[in-house]
C-alpha cells in the first residue's frame, strides 16, 4: 500500500496563505441634482434615484437626458406658480384687468411634466400601463423571465 499524498499536495495544487482580502463597497455613480433646483424639486430627484424604479430592470442610460428634463420642468413649474401667486392679475395693454402671463406658462409646463411622468411611470395609472409592479418597480416580463427560471431550474 502506498503513502498517501498530504491534502496539500494532492494534483499538484499548492495551496498559499495570500492574507485578508478586503471587499470595498460599492458606490453607485447617482447622478447629482442641478444646485439651483427648488428644495421640494432635489428632494423629488433624490427620491426617484433612491428607488426601484430607477433600477437597471426599468430604466436604461439613454433615458438620462429626458428625465433630467422631467426635473427640470418641475422645478421651472414650481418658479412658474410661484410668480402667478404673487401677481395672478396684470394690468393689460389699455388698462384693464388681465390674468398674468404666468397662468398659460404653469398651463404649458403641467403638460410636459404630465406627458414626461406617464413616459417614465411615476403615477399609479402609468406604471400599470408600463407593465411594472407597484411594490416592486420591476416590469412584469422581468417577473415572467424569473418564473421561468425558477420553473425550469425546479423541472431538472
Amino acid at each position: 500500500m502506498t503513502a498517501r499524498k498530504p491534502p496539500e499536495r494532492r494534483q499538484n495544487k499548492i495551496t498559499r496563505d495570500v492574507g485578508v482580502i478586503r471587499v470595498l463597497p460599492i458606490r453607485p455613480n447617482l447622478p447629482v441634482p442641478d444646485a439651483g433646483w427648488h428644495d421640494e424639486v432635489t428632494e423629488a430627484w433624490n427620491d426617484f434615484w433612491s428607488s426601484q424604479l430607477a433600477g437597471p430592470q426599468v430604466l436604461k442610460v439613454t433615458d438620462a437626458p429626458a428625465l433630467r428634463r422631467l426635473f427640470e420642468y418641475r422645478n421651472r413649474l414650481l418658479s412658474a406658480l410661484e410668480a402667478f401667486d404673487s401677481e395672478s392679475i396684470v394690468v393689460g395693454s389699455t388698462g384693464q384687468p388681465t390674468l398674468s402671463p404666468w397662468a398659460a406658462e404653469v398651463h404649458r409646463l403641467e403638460a410636459a411634466v404630465s406627458k414626461l411622468e406617464d413616459k417614465f411611470g411615476l403615477t399609479p395609472m402609468a406604471r400599470m400601463k408600463l407593465g411594472i409592479t407597484f411594490e416592486e418597480g420591476m416590469s412584469l416580463a422581468h417577473k415572467n423571465r424569473e418564473l421561468l427560471e425558477a420553473f425550469r431550474t425546479a423541472q431538472a
